[in-house]
Order: structure tokens, then C-alpha cells, then sequence
């Protein structure tokens, strides 16, 4: 994998024109390579170019309900931020894998979120490397036993994620976690371990109910263990322009006052973009082609990490 961020993309984010970040790459000697008259970079290049300072912090991706997108969402968004220069770390909870298998991963002979509860090891002992800047603890098939594995040992659910995470937690800026689409005891643990927690909706009604579930259990979780400094943010996935279950969908969204303030500012456009390149084992970034998919996850991208969006 080698996605890749243009010169282009860089001066939009920076306010700046592209010819003064021609400039400064060249000035400063940036590692760059060129490609039909668009000069492009990587992760190496951009933490040099952007200097960008992020808050450091914990994402999880949930909800009730599978097929919103979640894990193509985790993917893309964590390799754009990669390409703003962030330190990002992935963590597959989800007993399919299929973030894992995005990543080209084989997880065959790497612990696993259940093996590293069960032996006692620290999460650096899961951690695999997928390009510069950009890691994963992955996920095999194992992991089907994780809620056994917390509930039995009676493991406690506040702290759990978040003592294995507080040793690695200086090396990223960034950690997203890929939740499986239920209400079991990895979810709360994630729930409790994130700074933000995303939940993905898609224009149709099972979707909407599986938002509800999801925010219900948040604040249920809030409430049990006292804590207020979860935010939660929706993200409107897969929206076609051309239905009129979508408009409705996110005029119900916008209408409802709970939700309404939880909203992303834009929204994921459906694109046939994201299928193929997970087939291929790809980024949407491997490519230098502008498309709505990258501009949808690069302005939900730089909302998370509090870049200027406009």
C-alpha cells in the first residue's frame, strides 16, 4: 500500500498556492515523486511539510447494525490522517477481520486482542506495522471469544483498553478503533477507553434503529459510570443523491435536535470507489485521481483532527 497526497491537496489545507509548496519542497529537499504534472508525496514528506501538532486521541467506530461501512471508514480515514502526517494506530476488535484483511495483514501468527487479555501481554506485543506511520493490532477469527473472555475474568470494563493503551498511547496521534456491529462488553470497553466514538448511518430504516440502540447504550454507559467527556458524532455514510430515501433520511437527521447536534458537518457520498479498492487491497488514496470519496473522508478526516475544513 503507498497512498499518496498531492501538492495540490497540501495548499488547499495550508491556504497557501501550490506554487509556494512546490517551493518548499523543493527548498527543503521534501522526498517527492511526479506523476502526469501532479507532484505528490507521503507520510515521510507531510509530517516535515505540515508540521501539524495533533491532540493526541482515542477514535472507536460502532453501531448496532453491520453493512454502514464502518471498517471501509476506519480505513480510509486512517490513512488520510497518516497522509496529514499523523501517528496512527488501528485496532481490529471485530472477530471477521475484515480492517485486517484490508490492511493486507495476515494475523495468523500475531496476537490478537484475545490473546493479549488471556496472556497478560502488553499491546505492543500486537502491534504490525502496515507502512510508515501507520499501524495495527489485528483481528482473526479468535476474537469471537473476546466478551467471554472480559466477562469471565470479570475484567473491568472502565480501565481495560484504557491501561493497555496508556504505553503505546505517546507514539500515535491518532488510535481508531474498528468495533464489531453488536452491544458486547469489547464495544463498552471501547466506548470507555474513547475520546470520540463515531457511529456510521446508512440512508435505510435498520440503520436508524441501530443509531438509536448505539446512543442509547452510550449514555447508558455515561450515566453507569459517570463520565462526560465522551463526545459522539454521526456520520451519514453511503448517501445517494439520487433517492429520496436519502434526503429523508438526513432531513430526520437534521430535524431530530439529539442528533442534529452530533452531526458531522458533511457527509460520505456513495461511491463505487470504495469497493473496488478494498477487492484490491488498496487505499482511495493510491491513486492521483480526484473523486467525491476522497473529498468526502478528506473533510470528515480533517474535522476529526480539527484541521481548517473551509
Amino acid at each position: 500500500m503507498a497512498p499518496k497526497i498531492t501538492t495540490a491537496d497540501a495548499a488547499q489545507v495550508l491556504d497557501v498556492s501550490v506554487q509556494a509548496i512546490h517551493k518548499k519542497i523543493k527548498t527543503n529537499e521534501f522526498v517527492h515523486k511526479k506523476s502526469q504534472n501532479r507532484i505528490y508525496f507521503e507520510h515521510e514528506t507531510s509530517t516535515k511539510l505540515f508540521g501539524f501538532k495533533f491532540k493526541r486521541q482515542v477514535v472507536s467506530i460502532q453501531i448496532v447494525k453491520g453493512g454502514t461501512g464502518k471498517t471501509t471508514l476506519t480505513h480510509a480515514i486512517a490513512v488520510r490522517a497518516n497522509l496529514y502526517g499523523a501517528r496512527v494506530l488501528c485496532i481490529d476488535l471485530d472477530q471477521q477481520g475484515n480492517l485486517t484483511q484490508s490492511f493486507n495483514i495476515n494475523a495468523a501468527d500475531t496476537p490478537v486482542m484475545v490473546d493479549i487479555l488471556e496472556e497478560g501481554m502488553s499491546l505492543s506485543d500486537g502491534i504490525v506495522n502496515v507502512s510508515s506511520g501507520l499501524d495495527i493490532v489485528p483481528s482473526r477469527i479468535d476474537n469471537a471469544t473476546l466478551d467471554n473472555t472480559l466477562m469471565l475474568k470479570r475484567i473491568n470494563l472502565q480501565k481495560v483498553f484504557t491501561k493497555l493503551l496508556e504505553p503505546v498511547k505517546k507514539n500515535y496521534d491518532l488510535i481508531i478503533i474498528d468495533c464489531p456491529p453488536n452491544l458486547g462488553q469489547s464495544v463498552s470497553a471501547a466506548t470507555l477507553a474513547s475520546d470520540l466514538v463515531i457511529i456510521p448511518v446508512t440512508p435505510e430504516q435498520f440503520s436508524i434503529t441501530g443509531l438509536k440502540l448505539s446512543f442509547q447504550e452510550i449514555a447508558n454507559l455515561k450515566e453507569s459510570f459517570d463520565i462526560k467527556n465522551i463526545k459522539l458524532k454521526i456520520l451519514l455514510n453511503k448517501y445517494d443523491t439520487r433517492t429520496s430515501l436519502s434526503h429523508e433520511v438526513l432531513s430526520s437527521l437534521i430535524q431530530n435536535k439529539k442528533y442534529h447536534k452530533n452531526m458531522f458537518k458533511t457527509y460520505i457520498r456513495i461511491s463505487q470507489e470504495f469497493p473496488n479498492v478494498t477487492v484490491n487491497r488498496e487505499s482511495i488514496y493510491e491513486s492521483l485521481k480526484t473523486t467525491s470519496a476522497k473529498e468526502d473522508v478528506d473533510l470528515v478526516t480533517r474535522e476529526i483532527l480539527n484541521l481548517k475544513t473551509a
